[in-house]
């Protein structure tokens, strides 16, 4: 690598003059450099040149610029720029000091977001800025605009990152001591859950310090025990920590939360949704959007699309039921709504045809249970209607629930509240699993292994934008592997900051896909 300096504005006028106009084509299945060639009248040299990686040929679904015949006809200086996974409008605008509007203009398609491995175009600004980078020599060499902090935190050399996990180290060293000899060695059951976890949030860490993040990490056993977790949060320097995730557990974190509040030391609660988890605990951050929550939302999602169509709430009698029946109605104006309720005492649905209206253009039915039999057994029965004016709505915990028939999932239009989803065919999963599997020779866990990638760079990220991280300020919504991320909004000081970021999912192809609300 050779470091060199350069004069922005000197260099750009040397650069406009290679921006040729220019347009991108997702590669369709069977198409060709030369099919591609001939269709755009360009040469195959000439697309290579643009598109390095097409050299060995092209991939279906792969993005790859175009060069035009024409002049260009705007007079904007631009440089090319490859999107890397993880990179966002934020993102671009702290790199270039260029606006989201300005990115759209001359790039239409990141309208509908950034696609990893595409190329993008950043216009340039004519200011004087110098500013050192490291490049290779036989690499094209692109000026880096300084990027302007709007925080009044200041960067650290270096960051002090603690994890709180169940190992359960103590359960292993008894499995070791008293197993024999000629038996393959065996890890605690619960162990995995946090060596997933961790395995996971490596990427982040590696990812970012690549990026130029310095970190130490410090990982302490909890034990999944309150009294080992007090001991770690009182014998060890955690009030010197940047940010702390974990525990795990509920009753655990309370306990670490409260202590580290006192040194308002930022810590996150990854896997507990609890309502009450950031009770008087205003350094602490939840990732789980309370159940209460997520309902609430469907309930608004609902009285926004629905409101005029025949609605049947579908409960079991007990309490909890209640509650929740509450919630997904919270939104709704029952007494301009033609709403009726089925409240269900034996164990499974005996019959549901008979409370479909043949006569309505759609049948909306909600169902706020998490009971799993019930809910199969309801859905078995609604899809035996053979009914397509059926819309099924649901609880956040269905999205768990092992077993159940997609075909009754799709036919019955099933509609969920959900905090986020593994699209295996995005390009930041694809990285993500390449990167785990090199790691550990296997699959990467849906629930701890995406999540502790997902928590860990979300929160590493936005302590490196910001300098600290605070419950109370700015921190940019983020779309990951498994998890949307959003803490801006009202909230009691006392309290900490809860993810509200929810959105609606349904069952189409037999696929889950998010709605655009």
């Amino acid at each position: 690598m050779s470091r060199i300096k350069f004069i922005a504005f000197v260099f750009i006028a040397s650069l406009s003059a290679l921006c040729v106009a220019q347009e991108t084509h997702d590669v369709k299945i069977g198409e060709s450099l030369y099919s591609v060639s001939k269709k755009y009248k360009v040469s195959i040299q000439e697309l290579v040149n643009l598109n390095p990686e097409a050299k060995r040929g092209l991939r279906t679904g792969m993005s790859i610029i175009i060069p035009s015949n024409t002049e260009l006809q705007d007079t904007i200086p631009y440089q090319l720029h490859k999107v890397r996974p993880l990179e966002s409008f934020y993102s671009i605008k702290s790199k270039y000091d260029v606006s989201r509007d300005d990115l759209i203009k001359m790039n239409p398609n990141l309208s509908v977001g950034f696609r990893a491995g595409t190329r993008i175009k950043i216009p340039l600004i004519q200011k004087e800025i110098t500013k050192t980078v490291e490049t290779n020599s036989h690499e094209l060499f692109i000026p880096q605009i300084k990027k302007v902090r709007k925080t009044k935190f200041s960067n650290k050399d270096s960051y002090e990152i603690a994890f709180l996990l169940p190992l359960y180290l103590n359960k292993n060293d008894t499995i070791e001591a008293y197993q024999d000899v000629d038996e393959v060695s065996e890890i605690f059951k619960k162990t995995h859950y946090a060596l997933d976890f961790f395995s996971g949030a490596k990427i982040a860490i590696d990812t970012l310090n690549n990026a130029g993040m310095a970190m130490n990490i410090h990982v302490y056993d909890t034990e999944n025990d309150p009294r080992a977790t007090f001991d770690i949060a009182t014998r060890y320097n955690l009030g010197e920590m940047d940010l702390v995730i974990g525990p795990f557990y509920s009753k655990n974190f309370k306990i670490a939360a409260e202590m580290l509040s006192r040194k308002k030391i930022p810590i996150v609660a990854p896997l507990s949704g609890k309502e009450d988890l950031l009770e008087n605990t205003p350094n602490a951050f939840q990732v789980i959007p309370t159940q209460e929550r997520q309902v609430k939302h469907l309930s608004e999602f609902i009285s926004d699309g629905y409101s005029k169509d025949c609605i049947t709430v579908v409960r079991k009698e007990n309490e909890s039921s209640e509650e929740q029946t509450k919630w997904m109605l919270s939104s709704l104006d029952l007494d301009s709504t033609n709403y009726r309720e089925i409240v269900i005492k034996e164990a499974v649905v005996d019959s549901i045809h008979h409370e479909i209206d043949s006569m309505a253009e759609s049948n909306v039915f909600l169902i706020p249970s998490t009971e799993k039999d019930f809910v199969t057994d309801l859905l078995t029965k609604l899809n035996a209607t053979r009914d397509s004016t059926l819309i099924v709505f649901g609880m956040p915990e269905w999205y768990e629930f092992e077993g159940l028939d997609y075909h009754y999932l799709m036919n019955l239009n099933v509609h969920l509240p959900n905090s986020g989803f593994i699209s295996y065919q995005d390009s930041l999963s694809q990285y993500f699993i390449e990167n785990y599997q090199n790691q550990t020779r296997s699959a990467p866990n849906e629930r701890f292994a995406f999540a502790g990638f997902d928590i860990t760079y979300y929160f590493l990220n936005a302590l490196n934008t910001h300098g600290q991280l605070a419950t109370d300020m700015f921190i940019e919504p983020m779309q990951l592997l498994n998890m949307n991320f959003d803490f801006n909004y009202e909230r009691k000081k006392r309290n900490g900051s809860r993810n509200k970021s929810v959105q609606i999912i349904k069952y189409v192809n037999h696929k889950v896909v998010p709605i655009k609300e």
